[in-house]
């Protein structure tokens, strides 16, 4: 009974949310999720505890939310939007290419240097501002982000996801990295022919298919060749690489880019990658306030509050200010946004630490949906990537879905007999899809884009994410067969 159970809070969030709507969806499967809490035998001390690490953890997520929507209400207010629309315009005649060339090259240059959701606070306003849909551009944000999360920030999903709680090899760990890069790539480049028709659907000229695959083509080679040479700087390095090979193909003759509208960006992403050139701020950003056995139970968290971009966007937004002489820094907009996506975003990462925590005398839902899946035997490469993509669906996070799947991964992978780099690069692969159809992923991008409909959103990623689950678990059965 316990197993079937298990699986109920994300088959509701599902059907609920794509047959009703995903605020719905969450208010029902919250007070389910609740009720299955008690029921595996966890107390109220213990439900208190989850809440309160629940609230850390939405409160780690509204941050950075306020401070990418600080920023750009900010640079919107003094022309900065409309000026990097405009340099934009000289990179390619073609509305479709500029769309591209942002989505591709900014959400992996974002991910790379900073993570915790920072491309999907950035780049789909950006895209809004050519001219496109907001369900289009967070939708395709958050797909992209599928192939970027497998290093995230400085391979992070990778190291502390999986190296350290497993505590494997480096010699492991490269192979796992190499193995899910490789499988990720050809994933995503099936996502682009579903792009293409989505673009199509929503009205848009696309009448550069070709030069969009080359440009994708111009990302996928150095990514792949860095995650051999240098895997967690292969996300920075592959988006910077395309981005100045595709300025270089593409621009239009006896145009000039003016670099200069996009400053704030680059001084952002200074801010943020100061911590991993200079040891002593690293240390310093990681100042944490550590809650140990809540309400006396085993639960606990530890919140680090300047760890997540916030202090970084907060910064360039006062520079853009004080550059342009207007002080009225018009917080009620971003604080809008927050307040908006803090109603429906805390009760859903209620329900991924309610099923987390359930685990007591009995094993905890998480647990009996991985010892559930681990009963297909030689099948299981099948299933595998699943695992991973349920983790971040209910987590929100690829480090955090290895966390929580990976051990059970590597302990199926070994008691079948599987190859242990192959069934942890499926786990690790399958959590960095996840993240186009997380929840929590697709409520805060949407509500910096002003988008109230997350159901439409969901509707354009979840299809490709469950084909390229598939596609990633047919390659693992075969290498395993062959």
């Amino acid at each position: 009974m316990m197993p079937v159970l298990s699986f109920l809070p994300i088959a509701l969030l599902i059907v609920l949310s794509l047959t009703r709507n995903v605020k719905e969806a969450v208010f029902v499967v919250f007070a389910v999720t609740t009720l299955l809490f008690f029921y595996w035998g966890r107390g109220l001390a213990e439900y208190s505890g989850t809440l309160v690490v629940s609230a850390f953890t939405t409160l780690n997520i509204l941050m950075i939310v306020f401070g990418a929507a600080f920023l750009f209400h900010i640079m919107e207010k003094n022309g900065l939007i409309a000026k990097i629309s405009s340099s934009v315009a000289e990179m390619h005649p073609a509305n479709e290419m500029r769309f591209f060339l942002l989505a591709l090259g900014l959400t992996g240059f974002f991910e790379g240097v900073a993570g915790f959701g920072t491309p999907g606070a950035i780049v789909p306003l950006l895209l809004i501002a050519l001219g496109y849909n907001a369900v289009l551009s967070v939708a395709v944000v958050l797909l992209f982000n599928g192939l970027f999360a497998i290093f995230g920030a400085i391979g992070t999903p990778l190291i502390i996801g999986i190296q350290l709680p497993l505590q494997l090899s480096d010699e492991l760990i490269f192979d796992i990295g190499i193995i899910s890069a490789l499988v990720s790539v050809l994933t995503v480049f099936l996502w682009l022919f579903y792009v293409f028709r989505v673009f199509r659907k929503k009205g848009y000229e696309l009448r550069h298919k070709k030069q969009v695959i080359l440009l994708y083509g111009l990302f996928a080679a150095p990514f792949c060749f860095f995650a051999w040479v240098a895997p967690e700087l292969a996300t920075v390095l592959g988006s910077l690489i395309m981005l100045t090979l595709a300025v270089l193909l593409f621009k239009q003759k006896n145009t000039k880019i003016s670099i200069r509208p996009w400053l704030p960006y680059l001084f952002l992403a200074f801010l943020l990658l100061l911590p991993r050139m200079f040891l002593p701020l690293r240390t310093f950003i990681g100042w944490e306030i550590a809650f140990l056995s809540l309400f006396q139970t085993e639960i606990g968290t530890v919140f680090r509050p300047l760890q997540t971009p916030l202090v970084p966007f907060l910064a360039t937004g006062m520079m853009v200010a004080l550059r342009y002489g207007n002080l009225d820094l018009g917080i009620k907009v971003p604080l809008q946004k927050t307040g908006r996506v803090l109603v429906v975003l805390f009760p859903s990462i209620v329900i991924a630490q309610l099923m987390i925590q359930s685990g007591g005398e009995n094993p905890s839902m998480v647990a009996h949906i991985a010892g559930t899946l681990a009963e297909t035997g030689q099948f299981y490469p099948l299933i595998s990537p699943f695992l991973g993509l349920t983790g971040t669906f209910i987590t929100g996070s690829t480090t955090v879905s290895n966390i929580v799947f990976a051990p059970s991964q590597l302990e199926t992978a070994r008691a079948i007999g599987l190859p242990v780099e192959l069934i942890l690069a499926q786990q690790h692969a399958g959590a960095a899809l996840g993240n186009a159809v997380s929840l929590f992923n697709i409520i805060a991008a949407a509500a910096i884009a002003s988008l109230h409909n997350y159901k439409e959103v969901l509707k354009l990623t979840l299809l490709p994410v469950v084909i390229g689950g598939i596609v990633i678990g047919i390659v693992g059965y075969f290498l395993v067969v062959v």
